[in-house]
């Protein structure tokens, strides 16, 4: 009961609710976490339900953040949930990460953990790395000084093209579900106190099997050691990337405030078929697909690259 206690009073904020976040924020919730904030930039897709299991059919074009939050305030509805439908990035992520006790890896690219590294350590915070592609995946509970940190076991983010990604290799569901549910379970021991083990779990959900590799921490790492802030520091005025298993690109003109939703939907409705889905402004204009965001934000579906997908978005948004 002491411990339950304990989870109750916690906050933890899950980033990135895919096939990891959904396992580990589902976990944690019924475990009791009395406060998580969900965060993630996307809408729901088909194609997200082979292994992201706190969706429906029927939450397909619903933003990830409100469609997970409405799943599980159904499942325990003594926690409070607050989702976020945000990008995560240099001008976001402080304020993403403010007040909370943990913060639960559930994103899909290397950039954004080198910066919730980063943002972990400078709010002195645990942050539970993971990542799942093909048939295996890993997981590793950071907690600056006492474990190696994430930049620690990557030294250098690798070249563009060298790893495989999940339009080339799939993502097989098992062990999606294995690494999220380490990662839960990592969570809910730093939450109650226990000291991090320093282990970088290796799964195969193919062949089941998981290794325990030791992470030492590295006595020349920029981040841990050296104080570098590389991610953190970045400034930007728009921020661009590509979401996985998708033609889509996520472009954030990083401002304050909202857009005039309503005079968008009458400029699009000109070009093309204009629908509300809630608070999102869903748009087809000349073979392209634009979902908007009251701040200003769009996933703009059907472009080859960042540069068509900055066009197109001044084009048809114009901000």
């Amino acid at each position: 009961m002491k411990g339950q206690r304990e989870l109750a009073r916690a906050r933890a904020v899950v980033i990135g609710l895919g096939a990891l976040g959904s396992i580990s924020s589902d976990l944690l919730a019924r475990a009791g976490v009395g406060h998580l904030r969900l965060v993630d930039r996307d809408v729901v897709e088909l194609t997200n339900l082979q292994r992201q299991s706190l969706y429906s059919e029927s939450d397909v074009d619903r933003p990830k953040a409100d469609a997970a939050a409405e799943r599980l305030r159904s499942v325990n509805s003594q926690i409070e949930i607050e989702p976020l439908s945000k990008d995560v990035h240099s001008a976001t992520v402080r304020g993403l990460l403010r007040d909370t006790d943990i913060v639960v890896d559930g994103t899909d690219n290397l950039e954004t953990r080198f910066l919730l590294n980063e943002t972990a350590m400078e709010a002195n915070v645990p942050f539970v790395y993971g990542g799942a592609i093909a048939t295996y995946g890993m997981a590793f509970a950071i907690r600056t000084p006492v474990t190696a940190c994430f930049r620690c076991f990557n030294p250098k983010a690798p070249l563009p093209g060298s790893l495989p990604t999940c339009e080339t290799a799939g993502i097989f569901n098992a062990a999606s579900a294995m690494v999220g549910a380490i990662q839960a379970g990592e969570a809910l021991r730093l939450l109650l106190g226990e000291t991090p083990s320093g282990v970088l779990f290796v799964v195969d959900g193919w062949h089941p099997d998981i290794q325990r590799i030791h992470i030492g921490r590295r006595s020349d790492c920029p981040t841990c050691v050296q104080g570098e802030r590389e991610y953190l520091g970045a400034k930007r005025t728009q921020v661009l990337a590509s979401l996985c298993g998708s033609d889509t690109i996520s472009l954030d003109p990083v401002h304050h405030g909202s857009i005039d939703m309503e005079a968008v939907a009458d400029r699009l409705a000109a070009l093309g078929s204009t629908r509300r889905a809630g608070g999102l402004l869903v748009a087809d204009v000349e073979g392209r697909r634009l979902t908007i965001f009251p701040d200003g934000r769009a996933l703009i579906r059907g472009v080859k690259d960042e540069a068509e997908a900055r066009g197109v978005y001044a084009k048809y948004v114009g901000i």
